[in-house]
């Protein structure tokens, strides 16, 4: 396994990444949505990894949906950073920007436009790509 830890700016968010390989193998994804966009996101997940997310002040964790509502985005009030989205049954995209150090900002990141798909067909995209949550505390 290959361990990435990360978080927001502040601390409050903070998470172990399990994952079964590295960037090399797993890249990096730029979504083309708005809020990706506007947050400079590059994402990688791994479904043979594991997630472990802990948030420290529960009252500092924003859980914003847009557009198709099918995930939360989770970002910090205190700081503002986005760390990832999470599926309400436990998968989860990291934002590799927030890995502690960070991917070098020349790591090669793929565009990709999901605007096409359905929910149906975003959640089961999502479900065979993105990594499962194993705790949230």
């Amino acid at each position: 396994m290959v361990i990435f830890e990360g978080g927001c700016h502040c601390g409050n968010l903070s998470y172990v990444f399990e994952a079964s390989a590295g960037l090399d193998v797993l890249g990096l994804r730029a979504d083309m949505c708005g809020f990706c966009r506007a947050h400079g996101a590059r994402n990688t997940s791994d479904p043979n990894g594991r997630m472990r997310i802990r948030v420290r002040e529960p009252g500092l964790l924003e859980r914003y949906r847009f557009a198709l509502k099918t995930a939360d985005f989770l970002v910090c009030r205190r700081c503002g950073v986005y760390i990832g989205a999470l599926l309400e049954d436990g998968w989860f995209t990291v934002n590799a920007n927030t890995f502690k150090p960070p991917p070098p900002l020349d790591h090669p990141a793929v565009p990709h436009d999901f605007g096409a798909e359905s929910p149906d067909e975003r959640i089961a995209r999502r479900k065979r790509s993105w990594t499962p949550v194993v705790e949230i505390a």
